[in-house]
C-alpha cells in the first residue's frame, strides 16, 4: 500500500475516533444505560435478565470490563467504543471481499477505503458508540460473521469455518436480534451456496441457534411473558418512522445515500470505446439480504412484541455503508470525488440520529442537593429508576453520591423484583421516616396513597421539563413530604405564617426550613436567612420567595406545608467559632421594608446556634 493510502487510512480512523469520542459525555446516561449498569453488577445476573429482553454475553463482558476501568460514564461508554472502531478494520477486510467476488480491477483500494469512510461518518454508528449499551456489539458481531462466511465460501478453510461459527454463537448471545441478520444468512446460502457447503452451512447456523437452547430454557420463556419489559415506547410502522429511519440511516441526504445504494449492486466497467459493462456478481445478494431481511422480521415481530425504534435496526449499517461505497466506484472521476467532498462535509457538520432524553444527571443532583441525613429518597419513574439510581448510588473514587444517612429506594425495582412483598413493604418503609423525597414519573398511586394515610403533606413540587420529540413533553416531578407534627413549632409570626423547622446544612451554608399558614396571606412575603458571629455581625445572608422563589406566600392554601431552602452567600471565609442562624420575614411597600414580628413581638426567629470548626 502506497504512502498516500495509509495516509487516507490514519485520516478515516482518526475522523472515526473523532466523531465517537467527542462529546462523549455531554449527556447523562439515558433509561437504557441504568439498565447496562444495573444488570452487569446484579448479584444474579441470570435471574435479572428474566425479567429484561437480552441475552447474557454484553452484561456479563460489561462488568469484567468495568473491574478493570471504573464504572464512570466515560468507562462504561468506551466499552461502546471499541468494538465501532474495531468495525472499521473489518469492513475493510469485507470490501476486500467484494472486490474479490467483483474482481480487483473494477476499483481496486477505492472500495476497502470507501466502505470505512461510509461507516466512519454513519451517524447512527457514531451515536450508538455513546452508549453504554450492546448495539455496537451487535453491529461488529454481525459484520466479523459475514466477512467469515464469504472467506469460507471462498477458501473452505476449517478456521474461516471455525471462525464464522464462533462469532455467529457470540452475536446471538449479545442481542437476539442478530437472529435477523443470521436469517439473512441462511437465505442466502440456500439459494446461492453450491454443493456440500450448502448443508454444512445451514447446519452451522442451526449449530449457532442449538447453542442459545441453554439460555432459553432458563430464562427464554420468563423473557417472553414478561410483557412489561417490552418498549413502551415502541412504534408502529408509519410514513413518520420510515422518514426517521431513513434520516437517522441515510441521513438527510437520504435521496442521494438511497440511489447510491441502488447503483451498488451493480459493477459498471468502462471500456475504452466508453460502453459500459453490467456485471453481477454473487456476493451483493448477500448484502441486500443483510439490508432488508432484518427490516422486515422487525417489522413483523413488532405486531406480536412490541420493541420497534430505529436504533434497532442498527446491524444493517455495515451493508448501507457497503453499498454505498460500491455505488461510489461506479461513477467516473472527478463526480466521484466531488461526492466524496459532499458526503464528507455534510456528514462532519450534521448529526442525523439522537433522541431526546430526560437529564437524569441533574435530576438526580437536584434531590441529592437538598436532601440531608435522616431524609428518604423514593424513585418511581418506571424504567427511569435504573439511570436514577447510578447518579445517586454509585461510588466515584469512593465518594457516595448520597451522604451517608440518606436513605434510597427505587419503588419499580420492588415491584419488579420482589411484587409480592410491595404492597407490605412500602407502608414500614415510609412510616420509620419523617422526610421522603418522591421522583416521579409513574402512573402508580401507591406511594401517594400512603403517604397520605400515614400523614405526611406534600411541601415541594420542583418540575424537570423534557422535550420528548414525537412523544411530546414529559413532567419530571420530584415532590418532597414532610410528616404533620402536632409539637410546638419554631416560630410563629404574626401574619399567620408558621415555621415549623429549620436545618442547617454547612456544608453548602443552607438553611432548611418548612412553612405554614393559618389565615390567608394577601401579600408576597420574603424569607430572610442569615448567619451572624457572636457579636451580632452578619456574615452570610439569603433572601428569597419561597421555593427558590417558585411558591409565593399569596398563593398558599391554609394547612399546606411549604419547603424552602436557603442558600446563603458569604463574600469572605467564615472563622471558626459559635454562630447564630436567625429568620426574618418582610415585605416591601414603596421604597421601605416591612418587617414581620413574631407573636411574641420579636424581630426575627432564632433557628439553632451552629458551630464552625474549622474555618471554611
Amino acid at each position: 500500500m502506497s504512502l498516500r493510502r495509509w495516509l487516507l487510512l490514519v485520516v478515516i480512523l482518526l475522523l472515526g475516533a473523532l466523531s465517537r469520542a467527542l462529546h462523549i459525555t455531554s449527556q447523562s446516561f439515558w433509561i437504557d444505560e441504568g439498565f447496562s449498569f444495573f444488570y452487569a453488577y446484579a448479584p444474579d445476573l441470570v435471574t435479572a435478565l428474566a425479567s429484561d429482553i437480552h441475552p447474557p454475553l454484553y452484561y456479563a463482558a460489561l462488568r469484567l470490563w468495568s473491574e478493570l476501568t471504573g464504572h464512570s460514564e466515560l468507562a462504561l461508554r468506551w466499552f461502546s467504543v471499541l468494538p465501532s472502531m474495531c468495525g472499521l478494520a473489518f469492513i475493510y477486510q469485507l470490501a476486500r471481499e467484494i472486490l474479490r467476488a467483483r474482481a480487483p480491477q473494477w476499483a481496486g483500494e477505492a472500495l476497502p477505503m470507501l466502505a470505512m469512510l461510509m461507516l466512519a461518518l454513519a451517524d447512527a454508528e457514531s451515536y450508538l458508540a455513546q452508549e453504554a449499551r450492546h448495539y455496537t456489539w451487535l453491529t461488529l458481531l454481525v459484520l466479523i460473521s459475514m466477512l467469515f462466511l464469504l472467506r469460507w465460501l471462498r477458501r473452505a478453510r476449517r478456521v474461516d469455518f471455525s471462525a464464522w461459527l464462533l462469532s455467529s454463537i457470540l452475536v446471538l448471545h449479545a442481542h437476539y436480534m442478530a437472529s435477523f441478520g443470521l436469517a439473512a444468512q441462511g437465505l442466502y446460502l440456500l439459494f446461492w451456496a453450491r454443493g456440500k457447503k450448502r448443508p454444512q452451512a445451514l447446519s452451522a447456523l442451526f449449530l449457532s441457534a442449538l447453542a442459545l437452547a441453554p439460555w432459553l430454557l432458563a430464562v427464554g420463556r420468563h423473557q417472553v411473558g414478561n410483557r412489561n419489559a417490552y418498549d413502551v415506547w415502541a412504534n408502529d410502522l408509519s410514513l413518520e418512522l420510515l422518514h426517521e429511519i431513513a434520516v437517522n440511516y441515510f441521513s438527510g441526504q437520504w435521496a442521494l445515500m438511497i440511489g447510491l445504494l441502488a447503483l451498488g449492486c451493480v459493477a459498471l466497467v468502462y471500456r475504452r470505446d466508453s460502453s459500459v459493462d453490467l456485471r453481477f456478481d454473487r456476493v451483493t445478494p448477500l448484502l441486500l439480504l443483510w439490508l432488508t431481511v432484518p427490516f422486515c422480521l422487525t417489522v413483523l415481530v413488532n405486531e406480536f412484541l412490541p420493541f420497534l425504534q430505529p436504533h434497532r435496526l442498527i446491524q444493517w449499517t455495515p451493508a448501507i455503508a457497503m453499498l454505498a461505497a460500491c455505488g461510489l466506484c461506479n461513477i467516473r472521476q472527478p463526480i466521484r470525488a466531488l461526492l466524496i467532498a459532499v458526503l464528507v462535509v455534510y456528514g462532519v457538520t450534521q448529526v442525523e440520529f439522537g433522541r431526546g432524553q430526560p437529564d437524569w444527571r441533574r435530576i438526580a443532583r437536584l434531590t441529592a442537593r437538598y436532601a440531608v441525613p435522616g431524609d428518604l429518597i423514593l424513585t418511581d419513574v418506571a424504567s427511569g429508576d435504573f439511570a436514577l439510581r447510578y447518579y445517586l448510588v454509585r461510588e466515584e473514587a469512593g465518594v457516595p453520591a448520597l451522604e451517608e444517612g440518606i436513605a434510597y429506594e427505587a419503588l419499580h425495582y420492588q415491584r419488579l423484583f420482589a411484587a409480592d412483598t410491595y404492597e407490605a413493604w412500602l407502608p414500614q418503609l415510609l412510616d420509620a421516616q419523617e422526610t421522603v423525597w418522591l421522583m416521579y414519573w409513574s402512573s402508580d398511586k401507591s406511594a401517594f396513597n400512603w403517604l397520605d394515610e400515614l400523614g405526611f403533606k406534600q411541601s415541594a413540587d420542583f418540575v424537570h421539563r423534557h422535550d420528548g420529540g414525537a412523544n411530546g413533553e414529559t413532567l419530571m416531578r420530584i415532590f418532597r413530604f414532610d410528616r404533620s407534627n402536632e409539637g410546638e413549632p419554631a416560630a410563629r409570626f404574626a401574619n399567620g405564617m408558621i415555621l415549623h423547622s429549620a436545618r442547617f446544612d454547612l456544608a453548602d451554608l443552607r438553611l432548611d426550613t418548612l412553612w405554614e399558614t393559618t389565615r390567608p396571606l394577601e401579600r408576597d412575603y420574603i424569607l430572610s436567612a442569615k448567619l451572624l458571629d457572636a457579636n451580632g455581625v452578619l456574615v452570610a445572608q439569603r433572601d428569597s420567595g419561597p421555593q427558590l422563589n417558585q411558591r409565593p406566600t399569596s398563593g398558599w392554601g391554609l394547612g399546606e406545608f411549604v419547603y424552602s431552602p436557603q442558600e446563603m452567600k458569604t463574600l469572605a471565609p467564615i472563622p471558626a467559632g459559635t454562630y447564630r442562624l436567625i429568620v426574618q420575614v418582610y415585605t416591601i411597600e414603596g421604597d421601605g421594608f416591612v418587617n414581620v414580628p413574631t407573636e411574641q413581638s420579636a424581630e426575627y426567629a432564632l433557628a439553632e446556634e451552629v458551630q464552625i470548626d474549622p474555618a471554611r
